[in-house]
C-alpha cells in the first residue's frame, strides 16, 4: 500500500445532526483540489439524497436545504474522466421503507459508500463498500444484499448495478457496531470519508486493505 496522503483539513466534519446540506458539502468539497492533483480519491462534492426530481420536490416543503442535495445520477466518481481507483460518496436518506404518507415523518440517516477498483489480474472488477455506523445485526456472509440494505440504501446500490454497469461488482458491508445507537451517523460517516481519503487513491489491497476490516461480502 502506498503511504497515506498528507491532506491538510480546511473544514472539520459537521457534528450537528440538523446540519444543512450546504454545510455538509463544504466539508466534502475540500477534497476536490487534492483529487484533481492525484493526491486522494474522488469524493463527491455534494451530499446525495434523491433518486429523481419528483423525489426532491416531494421533500422541498419539509426540508429547507433540499436544493443543496444531489441526485443519484450526479455521482460521477466512476466516470473514466476522473481516472480514480476509489470513488467516495456521502448519502443522507430517509430511514426505513417509505410507505404511504409515513415518509414525511421518517428520520434521516447518513452513511458512506466507496467504489473501489480491484486491479489484480485474477480478480479484476469493482467492489462496492457500504459503511453504515448502525449496521443491521443480521449482516453476514450468508445474507443477500437485498435482505440487509434497506430503503434508498438498497435503491442506490440497484442504481449502480443497473445504470453504472456494476452488476458483477462485489457488495461489502460494515458490521462494526461500535458507533451504533449514538445518533452520530452524520459525524461518524464524514470521519469515515476523511479516513478513506487520507489513504490516497488506492485500488483494492487484498485481505489487508484497512477499508475492508470488520466488513463482510454480501451474497447476490
Amino acid at each position: 500500500m502506498q503511504p497515506a496522503t498528507a491532506i491538510v483539513p480546511t473544514r472539520e466534519p459537521a457534528s450537528d445532526p440538523e446540519s444543512p446540506g450546504t454545510e455538509i458539502s463544504t466539508f466534502l468539497q475540500q477534497f476536490w483540489e487534492p483529487m484533481t492533483h492525484g493526491r486522494c480519491p474522488y469524493v463527491h462534492p455534494q451530499v446525495i439524497s434523491f433518486h429523481s426530481e419528483q423525489d426532491r420536490a416531494n421533500w422541498e416543503e419539509y426540508m429547507p436545504d433540499a436544493n443543496s442535495r444531489d441526485f443519484f445520477r450526479n455521482f460521477a466518481g466512476s466516470h473514466s474522466r476522473f481516472g480514480r481507483q476509489t470513488s467516495i460518496a456521502l448519502l443522507s436518506i430517509p430511514n426505513g421503507s417509505l410507505v404511504g404518507d409515513q415518509w414525511k415523518r421518517r428520520p434521516w440517516h447518513v452513511f458512506a459508500l466507496a467504489i473501489i477498483n480491484d486491479t489484480a489480474t485474477k480478480r479484476k472488477g469493482k467492489r462496492i463498500l457500504v459503511w453504515d455506523c448502525d449496521p443491521v445485526k443480521q449482516a453476514s456472509v450468508r445474507q443477500r444484499w437485498r435482505n440487509i440494505l434497506w430503503g434508498k440504501q438498497r435503491s442506490f446500490i440497484q442504481y449502480l448495478r443497473d445504470k453504472r454497469h456494476m452488476k458483477k461488482a462485489e457488495i461489502w458491508y460494515n458490521i462494526d457496531a461500535s458507533g451504533s445507537g449514538k445518533d452520530k451517523c452524520l459525524l461518524l460517516s464524514q470521519r469515515k470519508v476523511w479516513e478513506w481519503a487520507t489513504l490516497g487513491d488506492i485500488s483494492y489491497q487484498g485481505a489487508d486493505d484497512p477499508r475492508f476490516q470488520h466488513c463482510v461480502r454480501l451474497k447476490f
